[in-house]
């Protein structure tokens, strides 16, 4: 985004939440310490730690049913108020993120990925770093088909690795899940890895996601079946898609699921690639989804569509920068 945009941006949120006073949807991941982190998608329990402390001391945190009470009813929300949210389901949610926010008394939303759960496999992104840039002894050469187009990438020095593993997390996005799963294939079969990942990459177990359901300061929410970008199936493939993890999830907890986010879920497109459309907030309506969360900067009022709500994703920042973050988030 260009200086003069950003400024637009900025002015018209300005204008936003002088009009009514706004709330803040945050966006994580993971809490862990990693070796590597080439989606700058986890943050450490120290840093995490700190800013659900700033949080409780200087916010209105709210938990998922009073948050779907304001979107729903187009009240206006209290002073300062936070919505924290998780996307994914990796096991470190319930094993170093929940103790925090149980120790915090801070509640957070876990939208669940159900594809993966209660196996030993990874998300496809994670599968490529693993694949890619776990192991610099590859072939010097990938050639790849994906969708009947031939790709063909350098591999011969830890540079190109790099850039290929950037290349093809941007090429796969926008995949169907099938056409994912057959590229994965080849990838497995070209490193001679097989398609186990690693234990510090899993998603929950059926007992650790019924432990977090039934936690005090835990509210699950749906996150598609296997992470597609849902702008890129027709409206019946989002409808299985979405459905599909609504019903494991229903059935695995015993309880409706009305919460959702989209995957990626940004606004940004590339020429017909989309994240989300049209179709899939019909989809969600149908399904009965009540509240249903994207990716993209920006604060949340009561006019706000409540089938596509801007969230703000937190990196690992320490303190200080969290603070400042949090600042401008609210500025009015």
């Amino acid at each position: 985004m260009g200086n003069v945009s950003q400024k637009v941006f900025s002015v018209m949120h300005y204008v936003a939440n002088k009009v009514q006073r706004p709330a803040v949807i945050l966006l994580y991941h993971r809490v862990t310490t990693l070796q590597q982190d080439p989606q700058e998608l986890s943050v450490t329990p120290v840093n995490f730690n700190a800013q659900l402390t700033h949080l409780a001391s200087d916010y209105t945190v709210l938990d998922a049913d009073r948050f779907l009470y304001h979107v729903k009813n187009k009240k206006a929300f209290p002073e300062r108020s936070v919505f924290i949210t998780f996307d994914d389901g990796y096991a470190d949610n319930y094993h170093e993120a929940l103790p925090i926010l149980t120790q915090r008394e801070v509640p957070a939303l876990f939208y669940i990925t159900t594809s993966k759960l209660n196996t030993p496999y990874e998300l496809w992104w994670d599968d490529l770093e693993r694949i890619l840039l776990t192991d610099s002894n590859l072939p010097p050469v990938l050639k790849i088909n994906i969708n009947g187009r031939m790709w063909q990438y350098p591999t011969n020095t830890l540079m190109a690795i790099r850039e290929t593993y950037y290349a093809l997390q941007q090429v796969l996005r926008f995949c169907k899940p099938d056409m994912i799963d057959a590229a994965m294939a080849q990838l497995y079969e070209w490193s001679g890895k097989d398609a186990t990942g690693r234990p510090s990459h899993r998603l929950m177990t059926w007992d650790e996601l019924k432990g977090m359901n039934n936690a005090a300061y835990a509210t699950i929410g749906c996150h598609t079946h296997r992470h597609p970008a849902v702008g890129m199936l027709s409206y019946e493939e989002q409808l299985a898609e979405i459905g599909k993890s609504k019903e494991i999830l229903e059935g695995t907890l015993g309880a409706p699921q009305v919460h959702f986010s989209y995957p990626f879920g940004g606004r940004k497109f590339l020429g017909s690639k989309r994240y989300y459309n049209a179709d899939s907030i019909k989809a969600c309506k149908e399904l009965g989804l009540q509240l249903v969360t994207a990716n993209y900067y920006g604060q949340v009022h009561s006019w706000s569509n409540p089938y596509a709500l801007p969230r703000i994703l937190v990196r690992d920042w320490p303190i200080d920068v969290f603070r400042r973050h949090m600042q401008q988030f609210f500025k009015y």
